[in-house]
């Protein structure tokens, strides 16, 4: 049975505010407690909604992926730009979300690459989900670098499919270094490493 207008408000209430606390705390240091509080619902409503943390935190990181994905058409993907200035625009779109972070007074990083460096070796689950979202990021890379090679816009011994997966980690890695220094300087030199990487 479809839930009422109503119930979906407070399922997404709850989602989200889930999504907030796990981002900014981490999966661990966030209770039930901490959840129900911020969504301004009784514990019954979230077990009815939610039969776990876990199965809350597995849909927020959908949640997470549907809004980065959106945005990123949005801003991005839409455009008619070329491969290369459209993977370029893509790691600036990233950068800027770590700026925007940083803006509002504390740099959280990558949400997903939280949750690996959290449960990755605690929750098969967990770590299926975000392998599968990494692996969409790595497609996405790919993609473009192939279009940016047929064209013509980066070297001719480029490997798409060996670089793209190195391009994510080190951007990850950037995003971890800048969370420790709480100041987002390390992704603006991982980009300026990627694109002498592929200069023509």
């Amino acid at each position: 049975m479809p839930l009422s207008e109503k119930a979906q408000a407070t399922r997404l209430r709850i989602l989200e505010a889930g999504m907030r606390l796990f981002h900014r705390h981490g999966y661990n240091a966030t209770g039930l407690d901490k959840i129900i509080k911020a969504a301004g619902v009784t514990k019954g409503n979230f077990y009815y909604y939610f039969k776990s943390k876990e199965a809350l935190a597995l849909e927020s990181l959908d949640l997470q992926l549907e809004q980065r994905l959106k945005d990123l058409n949005k801003k991005v993907l839409h455009r008619s730009d070329s491969a290369l200035e459209t993977l370029l625009d893509l790691l600036s779109f990233i950068s800027s979300a770590q700026k925007s972070q940083y803006n509002k007074g504390y740099i959280c990083g990558c949400y997903f690459g939280n949750f690996t460096l959290e449960l990755s070796t605690a929750s098969t689950t967990i770590r299926d989900k975000v392998k599968s979202i990494f692996q969409q990021y790595i497609g996405l890379v790919e993609s473009l670098l192939i279009k940016a090679k047929e064209a013509g816009e980066i070297p001719t011994h480029i490997d798409p499919a060996a670089l793209s997966p190195v391009i994510i980690s080190l951007i990850e890695g950037s995003i971890l270094l800048d969370k420790a220094d709480q100041s987002p300087q390390n992704m603006d030199n991982s980009i300026r490493f990627i694109q002498q990487v592929l200069s023509p």
